[in-house]
C-alpha cells in the first residue's frame, strides 16, 4: 500500500516538474488566416510544433483565459469576430464559438478577474466590453461599446483592476477610466484624458504595467510611440490618473539616427506605410519581464528586437542594445520564468526562440521555427 502511494506521489511530482518545463505557444497569422501551435521545451530549450489550426484571414490580436483553458482571437476581416478555442491537455485547439464584435479589433485583453473581455479598434475609433459566459464563450451583446477619438489601439486595466487605459494613436491622448469590476462598465476619470505629445505625430500604440511597483512605491506604466520612437515611463496616481515622468529613445541610436521620425501617420496601423525617401519609425510591441529586471520593444522598419534595463529604485530605463530580428516585427511574448522570448515578424515565415540572459538581459537567439504568414501575435500558456 505504502509503495502504491509513493509511486502515484512520484508520478503527481514527476507531472508538475514537466509542467514547469514546458509551456504552449501560440502564434497568429494575419495572411495565412491560421494559428500556429508549439511546445516550448525548456528543459532541452526548443520549440516542437503542435499543428496549425485555420482561423480566419487577419486573425490577429490573442488573449488567454485566466484558467489558461481558452485560446481568444481576434479576426479582423468581415465579419468581424472574435473566435473562442479550446486548448487540450497536448496543446493542440478545438474551436468552440465565434462572436460577433462592433469593428475590426487591433487589441483585445482580459480585466484583472477575468470575466470581461476588453477590445479596441483602431479604425472604429472605439472600444467594446464584453461578458464571458460560464462555459468561456464571449456574450455577444457588449456590456458597453464607448467612442474614443482616432485611433484607439491597446487597452488595459491596471494592476488593481480599478482603472482602465486606452491610447488614441491619432491623437497622441492617454484616455484614462474608472472600471467596475462588477459590471464590466468604465466611466471617464477626471480628466479624461493626458496628451502624448513629444513632437508631431507621436503615435501612442502599446503599453505594459511594471509587475511590482518601484523602491518609491510608484506603479510605473511604460507606453510605447509608434511614430516618435520613444518608451513614455508613466506613474499612476491616487485617484487612477497618469503622470509622464520622462521619455527613453526606443531604439539603439546608431539606428535610429537616420530614420525619420513623427511625420505622415499609417493609413491602416498595418502595412500601408506612406512612401517615404526616409526609413520611417515604426514602433509595435512592448513587453517586461516578469520580474520587471528588464524590458523589450520592437521596430518595424529596421526590424529591430531593443533591449532596456528596468531601474528598481525609480523604474527609469536604460538601453542595453538592439539587435536585428525577425523581418517586420510585431508582436513577441516573454515566459513566466523570465528565461525565454519568442518573437514574430509579419514579413517572415519563421519566428525567433532567445534566451534572455539573466545578468545582462541580452538576448541570444537559440533556433528560428518555421510558421504561417504575416505573424504578428503570440502568446505563451502555462
Amino acid at each position: 500500500m505504502k509503495k502504491t502511494v509513493i509511486a502515484a506521489g512520484m508520478m503527481v511530482f514527476a507531472a508538475a516538474a514537466m509542467a514547469k518545463d514546458t509551456a504552449f505557444v501560440y502564434v497568429s497569422n494575419g495572411d495565412s488566416g491560421t494559428v500556429t501551435a508549439y511546445t516550448l521545451d525548456k528543459a532541452k530549450h526548443q520549440l516542437k510544433p503542435i499543428g496549425e489550426y485555420p482561423t480566419g484571414l487577419k486573425s490577429m490580436p490573442m488573449v488567454v483565459s485566466k484558467d489558461k483553458k481558452t485560446l481568444y482571437i481576434s479576426v479582423r476581416s468581415q465579419p468581424y469576430h472574435v473566435a473562442g478555442w479550446h486548448i487540450q491537455p497536448d496543446g493542440s485547439l478545438t474551436h468552440f464559438a465565434d462572436t460577433s464584435l462592433p469593428e475590426a479589433m487591433a487589441y483585445i485583453a482580459l480585466d484583472k478577474t477575468g470575466r470581461f473581455l476588453l477590445s479596441s479598434s483602431y479604425g472604429g475609433d472605439l472600444f467594446s466590453i464584453n461578458r464571458l459566459a460560464a462555459d468561456g464563450k464571449v456574450e455577444s451583446a457588449p456590456v458597453q461599446v464607448v467612442h474614443t477619438g482616432k485611433r484607439a489601439h491597446s487597452i488595459q486595466t491596471d494592476p488593481s483592476n480599478q482603472y482602465l487605459f486606452v491610447p488614441l494613436l491619432g491623437a497622441d491622448q492617454l484616455l484614462q477610466y474608472r472600471f467596475d469590476s462588477a459590471t464590466g462598465k468604465v466611466t471617464p476619470n477626471t480628466p479624461a484624458f493626458i496628451n502624448i505629445q513629444h513632437e508631431a505625430a507621436t503615435g501612442p500604440r502599446h503599453f505594459a504595467f511594471a509587475p511590482a511597483v518601484d523602491a518609491k512605491g510608484e506603479q510605473n506604466m511604460y507606453l510605447l510611440t509608434e511614430m516618435a520612437g520613444n518608451i513614455s515611463r508613466l506613474t499612476l496616481n491616487q485617484d487612477g490618473t497618469m503622470t509622464e515622468r520622462d521619455v527613453t529613445p526606443s531604439l539603439d541610436p546608431a539606428i535610429a539616427r537616420n530614420m525619420q521620425r513623427g511625420e505622415a501617420r499609417p493609413l491602416t496601423g498595418d502595412d500601408d506605410l506612406p512612401k517615404s525617401e526616409k526609413p520611417r519609425l515604426w514602433q509595435a510591441d512592448i513587453h517586461l519581464t516578469p520580474n520587471g529586471r528588464f524590458l523589450y520593444s520592437t521596430e518595424r522598419t529596421s526590424s529591430s528586437l531593443t533591449a532596456f534595463n528596468v531601474s528598481p529604485t525609480d523604474g527609469k530605463l536604460t538601453l542595453i542594445n538592439s539587435i536585428k530580428t525577425e523581418t517586420q516585427p510585431r508582436g513577441f511574448a516573454i515566459d513566466n520564468s523570465g528565461h525565454y522570448l519568442i518573437e514574430s515578424g509579419q514579413k517572415s515565415s519563421q519566428i525567433s526562440l532567445y534566451a534572455i540572459d539573466q545578468q545582462s538581459g541580452k538576448l541570444n537567439l537559440i533556433e528560428r521555427v518555421p510558421t504561417g504568414k504575416g505573424a504578428n501575435w503570440v502568446t505563451i500558456v502555462e
